[in-house]
């Protein structure tokens, strides 16, 4: 098992945890508030952070299951 890519796997999936509470929160409170002046860029930058946290969180699962699965390479040259 590689601890370069599980550690990095673990710190991507920690992010994305946080992530996850944020973004709808944040959609939340923009729906909530609708005629506010900044309804549309509270908007925006929530939907950016949920789709950052399930892109984090993929990229998080793939980095683990490398660390697990992914064959050792060889130093040998040919």
């Amino acid at each position: 098992m590689k601890n370069n890519f599980f550690k990095k796997g673990f710190k991507n999936i920690f992010l994305s945890l946080f992530l996850m509470f944020i973004g709808p929160t944040l959609l939340f409170q923009s729906f909530k508030n609708e005629d506010h002046p900044w309804f549309e860029g509270v908007l925006i930058f929530s939907v950016i952070i949920c789709v950052l946290s399930i892109f984090f969180g993929v990229k998080g699962l793939k980095n683990i299951m490398n660390s697990i699965f992914k064959k050792k390479e060889s130093n040998v040259v040919n």
